[in-house]
């Protein structure tokens, strides 16, 4: 996000493909950064611009009160985005931490980060004495996940790599 004019608009880069999300009346939460605590803020005036949208949100007047939120993150509120995800759908950030147990209920560790990349999301699984694994995130090797904990199904000879 980045400060447009004089009169307090922004242009952001959508992320989204759900126009809907920048439509005038919209509140979104106007953050640092995507993990940090943000201010909820509404669309007085919203209009695309080639790739781009141009808004206005109530309570920035000005370039320079814009200026100071450039490289902020426009995000939808977290309520919003829980109750829009189907019961398959997982926020790969919020796994993190997740304990990670077998089928029999034994631990296996502690998810100590999800890693992104183009084939499944791999999960890294570090153990008390500090040995870490990787288990790709997909419906063969994950039985269920809540809260807090994962059940997984590790192929035969995971343990052992």
């Amino acid at each position: 996000m980045k400060a447009h004019g004089l009169k307090g608009e922004v242009q952001v880069e959508p992320m989204t493909e759900h126009d809907e999300r920048f439509a005038i009346g919209r509140t979104l939460v106007l953050a640092p950064d995507v993990g940090a605590e943000g201010v909820p803020v509404s669309i007085e005036t919203s209009r695309r611009h080639k790739r781009r949208w141009l808004l206005k949100f109530e309570r920035i007047d000005d370039r320079t009160h814009a200026e100071q939120r450039a490289g902020y993150y426009l995000l939808v509120p977290h309520d919003e985005v829980l109750s829009a995800r189907a019961d398959d759908e997982f926020f790969l950030h919020a796994l993190e931490g997740c304990e990670v147990r077998d089928d029999t209920g034994r631990s296996l560790g502690n998810v100590i980060s999800v890693i992104e990349s183009k084939g499944p999301a791999l999960l890294e699984i570090g153990e008390p004495g500090g040995r870490r694994r990787f288990l790709p995130f997909v419906k063969e090797f994950v039985r269920r996940v809540d809260a807090t904990t994962i059940v997984v199904s590790p192929p035969e000879g995971w343990e052992e790599l």
